[in-house]
């Protein structure tokens, strides 16, 4: 089969929060992969009344939720790839490798990649696939169907999302590990003709704020996280998603990130490198409110759960 070479892009700059903020990212898209079509998806070339979930999102004035079913539609009709709007590519020519491999395989039909390598939750955020992919068609199918009525209601409040719902495929098709998530993965996999790649390949960075970074030969694609459905979020993530860095620049940012903007001063601030415990701190801890003020209930929580930790961070603390 032929690769068509598009990427698809989906972005609704007629609903909140309006002006796309991912320009530069798609800029990246043209640069590295000259030789792809970028089909831009908005209000004017979606069919809006194309099913129940469409209609709901749609009188909801919810963009993304439009786009968890525009991005099946499309890979559906088209084939290609979908990556979403605040994604950069940051390797090209591999990318386009890794999709020539697709078109030209027999074992496989459609390739993603996992969010994080310990929850291993699929990437909605970057998928290729043939035309006629058994992933596309399930998926297609949840939306066009199981999800387009009261299940809407559910949609956040129990996370019927792109990469849970993406887990049902690979449990109806015989996942019984990890419901029907790849955590641990540690080498890229075949299953139910998906190829599912490693982290590093599509996300050397996992939530927005992340602090680990594992980017490898391997990588080709940033996702920055940006949950354009969350309206509270801690200052700092709300920055990055009004604001957002590239690749390059969030790791400078990182670099030069001090300690006072991650815990209360308890102590004078340091500039220095952040420790291994605050590193986990910040990916794992949760301990602000939307305000940036601390909530000491997530405090005691954390602490009660990861005793040995907050011991080794408050030891840290007191000898910095």
């Amino acid at each position: 089969m032929k690769n068509p070479k598009i990427l698809h892009r989906v972005y609704f700059d007629d609903r909140p929060p309006y002006r796309d903020p991912f320009t530069r990212f798609e800029a990246t898209w043209a640069r590295e992969m000259p030789d792809y079509e970028v089909k831009r998806w908005n209000s004017s070339n979606v069919n809006l009344e194309a099913n129940e979930w469409m209609r709901r999102a749609n009188a909801a004035n919810s963009p993304v939720f439009l786009s968890e079913f525009v991005r099946w539609d499309v890979l559906k009709r088209f084939g290609g790839m979908y990556i979403d709007a605040d994604c950069e590519i940051l390797n090209g020519p591999k990318l386009a490798a890794l999709i020539d491999e697709l078109y030209a395989s027999d074992d496989y039909d459609a390739f993603i990649g996992v969010e994080e390598r310990a929850n291993g939750h699929p990437t909605a955020q970057t998928i290729a696939a043939k035309p006629g992919s058994a992933l596309v068609d399930f998926m297609h199918r949840m939306y066009d169907q199981h999800l387009s009525g009261p299940l809407w209601h559910w949609r956040e409040e129990r996370g019927l999302i792109g990469p849970q719902l993406m887990s049902l495929y690979f449990r109806d098709n015989g996942l019984t590990m990890n419901k029907g998530f790849f955590c641990n993965l540690d080498e890229p996999m075949t299953f139910a003709r998906v190829k599912i790649y490693t982290q590093d390949y599509f996300s050397p960075k996992f939530t927005i704020n992340g602090t680990q970074i594992s980017r490898t030969k391997n990588t080709v694609i940033y996702h920055l996280f940006s949950n354009l459905n969350i309206d509270k979020i801690d200052p700092q993530a709300d920055e990055h998603r009004r604001n957002p860095l590239l690749f390059d620049e969030y790791c400078e940012f990182l670099k030069n990130i001090t300690t006072s903007q991650i815990l209360p001063a308890a102590a004078p601030s340091r500039t220095a490198a952040i420790t291994t415990s605050e590193n986990l701190l910040l990916q794992f801890g949760g301990v602000r409110r939307p305000d940036g003020t601390l909530d000491y209930f997530r405090c005691m929580r954390f602490a009660l759960r990861r005793p040995r930790f907050t011991a080794k961070l408050l030891l840290e603390k007191l000898v910095g």
